[in-house]
């Protein structure tokens, strides 16, 4: 909602700055809260942007990028403008040859009605560039003129839809603002008799989530500056790497700290790899040259290849064995977890461990004990009341990888800088 609201509040903002009604004070006010939302906006889809499969990869973050394109205009903010147009990539990236959006044909009876939602905020963020001087309808071959055509199509005619859905679409009789309403700007730029013909039949164009009544189409486009082109073309290159064959290398399943019975993979969906540890947690993978791979969703852990590509160093101390690679039983030597032990690497959080063989005694240092075992392989199972939680030993001993997205460590290459 907070998202939704800052793209509703900021371009209507656009439209009257310049008026003159509004007082410094106000203008300060009102640019102020932009910038607090914002922030709100970007931490929760930076985050999510590193969990395959969350809202960070569906419409959601097209809508984000138009809130923070929007902000980035009316606080003169550059970083949160760029950040913006960065998301337009995304979307133009997970266009399909036919023009279907996966993430919103997955969305049964409601996949036509989420195509067309996904559609407003991309028109909308390129028309934002390009009246900043920016041509983003020319990004991947003019991807958002594929997704045009079949969306509307499947809204003239749902079968399009429901033959790939296999179930029929719920969609409203009077088309209205939130369908078609991007399409003002749309058919001004690219002419289309049949697309201004449904256009017409509207009943209104309004869309509260892009302040209103649509915008008029700037055209020209007009020249963006060079350290503006420069700057957008740079994140597009870090957020979207366009040359994945640089990745091949890590495709692939292995085997966590060299345990053949756990199964990790490496897939490319894309613009970027899919990480799974085996373990229930996956996590983006973005290649950072030849031999180096880092996970955002799991700490921002980097793995490093090895010269013959068999096994993955990663920085907490784990490795991935490629599995069938020779030397990957054995990987643990028994351990001794008894001692002192410190959550997340937070000095002032002690946690402990009593080990007797193979059983645990395990205290959180917040009043919450558990018993557990672990095997040969130096994975733990855990129970807090009636909670299980697993977890895994890294090759080192010192550092426990809980599957709830925690960690314990003795080692002080873990200790928090805020102690």
């Amino acid at each position: 909602m907070q998202n939704w609201m800052l793209s509703g509040t900021a371009i209507a903002y656009l439209k009257v700055r310049n008026s003159g009604e509004g007082t410094p004070d106000q203008d300060a006010d009102i640019q102020k809260w932009f910038r607090l939302v914002a922030t709100r906006v970007r931490v929760y889809f930076d985050v999510q942007r590193t969990k395959p499969g969350s809202d960070g990869f569906n419409n959601h973050i097209y809508w984000a990028g138009l809130s923070l394109a929007a902000q980035g205009i009316a606080d003169d903010d550059v970083d949160a403008f760029i950040w913006g147009l960065a998301t337009y990539q995304m979307g133009v990236d997970a266009i399909r040859p036919d023009g279907s959006l996966t993430a919103e044909m997955n969305r049964a009876g409601m996949a036509e009605h989420y195509q067309l939602y996904a559609l407003g905020p991309l028109v909308m963020l390129a028309e934002l560039a390009a009246a900043n001087g920016l041509d983003l309808y020319a990004q991947d071959n003019g991807a958002i003129h594929r997704l045009v055509k079949f969306s509307v199509a499947g809204r003239l005619d749902p079968s399009i839809i429901e033959k790939r859905t296999g179930v029929p679409q719920n969609l409203p009789e009077q088309i209205g603002g939130l369908e078609i309403g991007w399409a003002v700007p749309y058919t001004q730029r690219f002419p289309s008799p049949d697309l201004s013909a449904y256009l017409a039949k509207a009943a209104w164009l309004n869309f509260w989530q892009w302040g209103g009544a649509p915008p008029d189409a700037v055209i020209p486009i007009p020249q963006a500056s060079a350290s503006l082109q420069h700057s957008v073309k740079e994140a597009f290159a870090v957020q979207f790497p366009s040359e994945m064959s640089q990745a091949r290398a890590f495709l692939g399943t292995w085997c966590g700290d060299g345990d053949p019975t756990n199964h990790a993979t490496i897939t490319d969906s894309g613009s970027y790899l899919t990480l799974d540890n085996g373990l229930g947690d996956t996590s983006v993978g973005r290649p950072q040259g030849s031999r180096s791979i880092v996970a955002p969703g799991w700490q921002s852990v980097t793995g490093t290849l090895s010269p013959n590509s068999s096994q993955i160093d990663w920085t907490n101390g784990t490795y991935w064995l490629r599995c069938g690679a020779r030397g990957q039983a054995g990987a643990h030597q028994p351990v001794n977890l008894t001692g002192t032990w410190y959550a997340d690497g937070i000095r002032s959080q002690p946690c402990s461990i009593r080990q007797r063989g193979n059983n645990l005694n395990l205290d959180n240092g917040q009043g919450g004990n558990g018993t557990g075992q672990i095997d040969a392989s130096g994975n733990l199972t855990t129970y807090w009341k009636g909670n299980r939680i697993e977890g895994a030993v890294t090759t080192d001993g010192n550092h426990i990888n809980w599957d709830n997205q925690t960690y314990w460590t003795r080692s002080t290459v873990y200790e928090s800088k805020n102690k």
